[in-house]
């Protein structure tokens, strides 16, 4: 499969091919120069700098991912100064991040976005499809601690059709330094286009008690692309307040709580997914006051027990809000009046691991359940106090599975069970329904020779359907289809995984193959039977395949990255090709990264490539290349203060104009406004600055 995806980038247009290889490594020797002379000058200005110790030992903020292997850690990523999830994700195989406006942030695993995947933060479920305009995530990258990634379902672990991503915010244990138990932190930063960020956390410990509170604020104007075309409607502020605690009663059992609100207010476009062009085609200059919210309260307990339990336990709610004034009688086709979303969720999930021996094989046992309960309320009318539409959905999973591990360790199987049930109830028509299904998995690993692990899985997958898009109002024409089945499948994955450590250092290489089959692909089409309703059917079978390579170098002073990516999408047996929104294929990808670390760490200089091949959509779209270079650096106890840093970099140094294939993109033609360009294209040249200081 790699050979004819290989052969299928050579075929057709060679002679173009060759000039954007050209191309590419012209721009990778231009940046590693600029790298290579950027370290000397550091090194030589800061050769005498020594180990720190103790308390002055630094301690990085910044973020871990992890995604099947591969592994970038904290301090690499810590100097991209990431404002958008694009900054922490777009280096990783298979994965990309859709959408540059503030409201609109869609992470996309092979090809599926984040509608069909299980999305967590710090254990809260952030399932919501809200308006086909906007994403459904707000998530504020600075205050992350971890994002653990999962592609595709491997695991009856979670429910997800093409993955899972769980995203852990900070504790006070992450950033304290050792030997102190209260401590804080000032940050400040800009962008060249249009940005200006702030924050201020204080954390701390007493007997058993952390603490940490944590405020950030970033203020957005209206970005330039490559081509200086400046955007529209992007001028806000976000904002993020957390506030977490964890009682320790002792290093085995623990109790915690948290209150974590995000709130997006500008006056934005009426289509925020769209780029520029489509925007002023349609609505001109007129831009709509719009408040996006987050409020989540997440209480938790965790024990060990030793061998016989170790229990995780997450009760939360998540209630996101969205409002608009849509009042101006310039809108086409407005409604003329302000309208509003509330999605009230809330869930507990359990996981629990038991370990034992017996008859000459170990097991570790992973076990618990899901529940999540959704609630939309829409209002057309906030202002003249229009009667509301309502529906809610309830999801329940219970899970086990079982680790074996034989041969000494050497070889693994890990069969398991799901039993799956959701609902869906439209409140305003008094319509319901829900279906069940018991899904399995099995997958299993040898390990022939210390560092080399070969693996396989196979799981099966389901789905049931979402509710009716609330922010357009369709709760009110939305019917149960009494035909409907819910969306199954199965994935298939294949690989293989080397690590290997040497003297000052270790290497990694990882392959991985897979394919995704969804059966019953459900997709809303007119009801055919009531005038003017709609339902959810089933559109047939869609399949996804590709590969995912990766290559990992860590050594005292540098660390490397490569990785290689390819999915195709058939949607050959699909009825209504255009009903896909969440199939958005993002193609083929090659990445890679490179940061020098200083013997002291207090110097760090990295640069990061990203080459994106042109994509020819299953619908016959065609998404162009494109070739993103960022380079940056940071200096901990900067002008000799202890506790400041200075981090700095540039974005997309050659100006590139790109549109993310995981955005939208592509020309069409609309009946009413006629050809719309629809590329959501990506900020041109960036440089950044951020100034922090801790104590």
């Amino acid at each position: 499969m790699i050979i004819s995806r290989i052969n299928g980038l050579l075929s057709a247009n060679d002679s173009q091919l060759r000039s954007r290889i050209l191309s590419i490594r012209t721009q990778c020797l231009a940046s590693v120069s600029i790298l290579c002379a950027s370290m000397f000058a550091v090194s030589a200005a800061h050769a005498q700098e020594s180990e720190p110790s103790g308390d002055d030992a630094i301690v990085v903020w910044g973020t871990q991912v992890v995604a099947d292997g591969l592994a970038l850690g904290e301090e690499d990523i810590s100097i991209r100064q990431a404002d958008h999830l694009s900054d922490l994700l777009r280096p990783i195989p298979g994965v990309d991040v859709g959408g540059t406006h503030s409201v609109n942030t869609r992470i996309n695993f092979r090809g599926l976005d984040d509608r069909d995947l299980n999305v967590y933060i710090d254990g809260a479920l952030q399932t919501n499809y809200i308006y086909h305009h906007i994403g459904n995530l707000l998530i504020n990258p600075d205050i992350l601690r971890s994002a653990e990634i999962q592609l595709g379902t491997n695991s009856v672990t979670h429910g997800g059709l093409g993955g899972a991503i769980r995203f852990d915010t900070l504790d006070a244990a992450d950033v304290l330094r050792e030997g102190r138990n209260i401590g804080g932190r000032i940050a400040g930063g800009w962008a060249s286009n249009e940005l200006w960020s702030g924050s201020a956390t204080l954390y701390g410990q007493a007997g058993g008690l952390d603490l940490l509170a944590y405020y950030n604020r970033v203020d957005r104007g209206n970005f330039e692309d490559g081509s200086g075309r400046a955007t529209i409607g992007s001028d806000g502020v976000t904002q993020n307040a957390l506030v977490k605690a964890r009682y320790n009663f002792s290093d085995e059992h623990s109790i915690r709580a948290s209150y974590d609100r995000y709130w997006d207010k500008g006056d934005y476009t009426q289509r925020p997914d769209m780029g520029v062009l489509t925007n002023a085609a349609i609505t001109g200059d007129i831009l709509l006051p719009t408040e996006y919210t987050r409020e989540t309260l997440n209480f938790g307990y965790d024990g060990d027990f030793g061998d016989a339990l170790d229990v995780s336990l997450t009760v939360y709610t998540n209630d996101l809000k969205l409002y608009r004034d849509e009042s101006n009688p310039g809108i086409p086709r407005g409604i003329l009046t302000d309208r509003q979303v509330t999605a009230d969720n809330w869930g507990a999930n359990l996981l629990a691991q038991s370990r034992l021996s017996t008859g000459g094989l170990d097991h570790s046992f992973n076990y618990g359940f899901e529940y999540f309960d959704q609630t939309f309320d829409y209002v057309s009318d906030v202002t003249g106090g229009a009667p509301s539409q309502g529906q809610e959905s309830e999801s329940l999973a219970f899970f086990v599975e079982d680790d074996i591990w034989l041969a000494d360790g050497v070889v693994n199987i890990r069969p398991g069970i799901r039993y799956n049930t959701h609902s869906v109830d439209y409140l305003t028509s008094g319509q319901g329904d829900k279906w069940d299904k018991l899904t399995w998995g099995l997958a299993g690993g040898v390990e022939p020779v210390d560092g080399l692990r070969i693996f396989a899985s196979y799981t099966t997958l389901f789905r049931g359907p979402e509710l009716a898009e609330p922010f357009g109002g369709n709760a009110v024409v939305k019917i149960i289809n009494p035909d409907l089945q819910p969306e199954t499948g199965d994935n298939f994955e294949a690989g293989a995984e080397l690590r290997q450590p040497f003297d000052g250092g270790a290497f990694g290489l990882t392959a991985r193959f897979f394919e995704t089959t969804i059966d019953d692909y459900i997709g809303e089409v007119p009801s055919g039977t009531v005038a003017g309703a709609v339902w959810d059917a089933n559109l047939g079978t869609a399949k996804i395949d590709g590969f995912e390579l990766g290559a990992n170098l860590r050594t005292s002073n540098f660390d490397a990255f490569a990785g290689f990516s390819s999915s195709e999408l058939d949607a050959s047996r699909l009825t209504n090709a255009d009903l896909t929104e969440s199939l958005r294929e993002i193609g083929d990808k090659l990445s890679g990264e490179l940061v020098w670390n200083s013997d002291n760490s207090a110097i760090q200089i990295g640069t990061n490539i990203q080459h994106t091949f042109d994509q020819t959509t299953a619908a016959g779209d065609n998404k162009p290349a494109y070739t993103v270079v960022n380079l940056s650096g940071r200096w901990e106890n900067a002008l000799a203060i202890e506790g400041m840093s200075l981090t700095a970099g540039v974005d997309n140094l050659f100006d590139e104009t790109y549109t993310s294939h995981a955005s939208r993109s592509g020309n069409t033609f609309h009946p009413v406004f006629g050809p719309l360009v629809l590329n959501d294209v990506e900020p041109g040249r960036n440089f950044k600055l951020t100034a922090a200081f801790r104590f």
